[in-house]
């Protein structure tokens, strides 16, 4: 009985907030009050154009009224009745417990004992571990929401934020399984799970060092040069006491539960009710440009001589099946599960998973968190990922298959 109210409160949330927005633009005095609750409806009028197109597009979904790739079911229909309750669950689980995690002492105990070699690899600082951490135990979308909240805390410059979000922000090695099994090649998951690992290790050390990242401002929230965390560590103080000295310090400058809670439940109710009704939108367009156009085939073409390069079989399919993966994350399993070499496959599903970014749930929680990038520098990091990753899974899967 979980999924039936779940629709009816993914629908709410999506059609009563749209109405509010619509009538705080039309009000000059509503839209200017100051208020919490009418600024959470108050969305720039890039947003409130998504949120309108994508509460049109799920009423369309719900009803199955107008055109049929709007709501057929692998398009409007994936996105309401499968994705929509997970991603909401998501949305409101982690903005509440995720301050357990940065409030309480444990961020501050991770990033003291991993800061200096987190630094030395990846030039960030070591609190971008749990954001990581986050990511591998439970979705994509939660380690980066926590990237959002430390960013606008003050703790990442926009640079550091947009690193983390697109080559830390990985999906759970559950989600990862599942992933696998699209393409029936569950028997080497460890085999798979660890050259997706290697791949986005390589990945994290060279996409930041390139454009589009390379070029974000290494700036603040506020636009101000980040300044130099103060050491107060004393000469004979050991690495754990400190680590721990510094974690109880913020636990006991956090603010009282009922506070935070009611602080987080507002952070999620902004993240759903912005980015629910703009997954669906842009999702439906995504996902009927796949199965209703040849678009993607042909926009694929001029990466088939590069799979053909790295000796990959059956490189056009390949090559659509992978293009996919910036729409949705499964897409690419889904049409690649019909390719008959197994070395074919295991590439698709580790670039599936190692690509991060994907239109119908982490492109649009990336926008939704203001740090500094676009959707077509989402893509251009995307497909760096992509292009790095190829040659490697390919090399592994040699090796392991």
């Amino acid at each position: 009985m979980v999924a039936p109210y779940m629709m009816t409160i993914a629908i709410i949330i999506v059609v009563i907030p749209s109405l509010f927005s619509l009538v705080i633009l039309l009000s000059p005095a509503l839209k200017r009050h100051p208020h919490p609750f009418f600024q959470l409806f108050n969305a720039r009028p890039g947003w409130l154009l998504l949120r309108l197109a994508g509460t049109a597009a799920l009423l369309m979904v719900y009803f199955e009224v107008g055109p049929v790739w709007v709501w057929d079911k692998d398009t409007g229909g994936v996105l309401l009745y499968e994705v929509a309750p997970i991603l909401l669950t998501l949305f409101f689980l982690s903005s509440i417990l995720l301050p357990l995690l940065t409030d309480y002492g444990l961020m501050e105990f991770i990033s003291v004992m991993i800061n200096r070699p987190f630094q030395r690899m990846f030039k960030l600082p070591g609190r971008a571990a749990i954001d990581c951490l986050a990511s591998w135990l439970s979705a994509s979308s939660v380690g980066i929401i926590l990237t959002s909240q430390q960013y606008h805390d003050g703790h990442y410059t926009k640079r550091q934020a947009s690193t983390i979000a697109t080559n830390y922000s990985i999906v759970s090695i559950a989600f990862a399984y599942v992933v696998l099994s699209f393409v029936n090649l569950e028997r080497v998951f460890l085999g798979w799970y660890l050259s997706v690992t290697l791949a986005g290790i390589v990945c994290a050390l060279i996409v930041p060092r390139l454009p589009p990242l390379s070029r974000v401002a290494n700036l603040t929230r506020d636009d101000e040069p980040p300044q130099p965390e103060q050491e107060d560590r004393a000469a004979d103080e050991p690495l754990l006491g400190w680590a721990l000295r510094r974690g109880i310090e913020r636990a006991d400058r956090a603010k009282k539960p009922l506070a935070k809670l009611k602080s987080s439940l507002y952070a999620a109710a902004d993240l759903s009710i912005t980015v629910y009704p703009t997954m669906m939108i842009l999702g439906v367009l995504g996902l009927a440009l796949i199965k209703y156009t040849p678009v993607v085939e042909v926009l694929a073409t001029p990466l088939v001589p590069y799979l053909e390069l790295m000796g990959l079989p059956e490189a056009r399919i390949a090559a659509t099946a992978m293009l996919t993966g910036f729409i949705d994350l499964l897409m690419p399993v889904i049409l690649g599960s019909s390719i008959e070499s197994e070395l074919t496959r295991f590439v698709v599903a580790g670039a599936a998973v190692n690509g991060i970014i994907f239109l119908t749930e982490v492109a649009i929680v990336i926008l939704k968190a203001r740090i500094g990038l676009n959707l077509l520098q989402l893509f251009m990091i995307w497909l760096l990922r992509l292009l790095i990753a190829i040659p490697i899974l390919s090399l592994m899967g040699r090796f392991i298959l």
